[in-house]
């Protein structure tokens, strides 16, 4: 069987799809995949790795209908017909929309050719991409059940999880990592809108550090980096600190408490892992899907959910604080946020669909 993997820009779009796409292999040792993506965004850091064909589309990034981007209109045009030949010459038994603007034109394609569409939708407001291709999608799988409300769609939709990294089931599946030394306070500013997060975390993150002795580990993204290590530096704090690392699933394993935005991969692992979870959601996030994300979690009983508009370093640090000096709490979120975690979402997503395209 044949399977067309569509969309991109971020990790958040692209990792369910590469984990989807191991599952399937797994299943169907003679699939044959290929993912289609753009310029624009992590596409080629991400896909390009894994040995997994990328196909690049040109069309612009965001909405073919906006003012400020005229030529994205015409190039959302080519990316169709693009998409179309692609698809014609590929003959995929299914195309799996993993969300993004570079989902649209082969979602759009697929309809056309009257190939399956499967959508993945890993946030609790979706994505317009998404919302758009539904009327079209023969099954939606979605991370968050919060997410079926805003689909209007004849689709089967299933409440499945979303598909998460083998090497992320290897480490923290049941069982596993258990005896692993859990003492760092982990920081993830992120790609996007990282700098206020980061300029509020390190100063918090030097008090807990002082009044705990808990070691630091802080991603800042790659254009913070550098700051990010001479502030630490100068508060004489032995902080570790990444700018953009592979190495984000041992840095989870080593985490007793995490400071994060509320994307839908971050969620996803950290709940696998069982690690608390003090969120401080995007503001600028596209229908501030962050902060229902980080909602979704924190009714688990696993989250603590803070506002970056009225937040200061000082509150940051007492909220951590609070949780670190009160050990059964911290472990009764442990729990709770595991019951979030899907590990099994992969696997039930690629069953589904072999059941769809007739090969079970």
């Amino acid at each position: 069987m044949k399977y067309l993997f569509a969309g991109g820009g971020t990790g958040g779009h692209l990792f369910p799809g590469l984990a989807l796409a191991q599952e399937l292999e797994s299943k169907d040792p003679a699939a044959e995949i290929i993912f289609v993506g753009t310029n624009h965004g992590l596409d080629k850091d991400i896909v390009g790795p894994t040995g997994y064909k990328l196909e690049i589309i040109s069309a612009g990034r965001g909405s073919p209908l906006s003012i400020k981007a005229p030529l994205n209109l015409p190039r959302f045009g080519i990316a169709i017909w693009q998409s179309a030949m692609l698809i014609r010459r590929f003959r995929p038994d299914v195309v799996v929309a993993l969300g993004g603007f570079a989902a649209a034109a082969p979602g759009l394609a697929a309809r056309f050719l009257k190939v399956p569409l499967v959508i993945l939708e890993q946030n609790t407001v979706p994505g317009r991409v998404n919302r758009m291709l539904s009327g079209w999608a023969r099954e939606i799988h979605l991370q968050f059940d919060e997410a079926r409300k805003y689909f209007n769609s004849p689709a089967e939709i299933k409440f499945s999880g979303s598909p998460l990294r083998k090497e992320a089931l290897d480490m923290f599946g049941e069982g596993e990592g258990e005896s692993r030394k859990k003492d760092a306070l982990l920081i993830v500013g992120g790609s996007q809108g990282a700098q206020r997060l980061n300029d509020i975390s390190v100063k918090s993150a030097v008090i807990i550090s002082r009044k705990t002795g808990c070691p630091v580990i802080h991603v800042a993204g790659a254009a913070n980096e550098e700051k990010v290590r001479v502030e630490y530096a100068a508060a004489g704090v032995d902080a570790e600190v990444f700018g953009f690392t592979d190495r984000l699933l041992e840095l989870i394993s080593r985490a007793k408490i995490a400071i994060t935005r509320a994307g839908a991969m971050s969620i996803a692992e950290l709940s696998l892992a069982g690690v608390p979870c003090v969120f401080v959601p995007l503001p600028s996030a596209m229908d501030d899907h962050q902060r229902f994300n980080a909602e979704s979690v924190a009714r688990s009983g696993g989250a603590v959910v803070l506002s970056q508009d009225t937040l200061d370093s000082d509150r940051l640090a007492d909220e951590v604080l609070e949780l670190l000096d009160t050990p059964s709490k911290l472990a009764e979120m442990s729990e709770k946020i595991k019951t979030v975690a899907m590990p099994k979402a992969g696997g039930d997503i690629a069953e589904s669909i072999l059941k769809l395209i007739g090969k079970e």
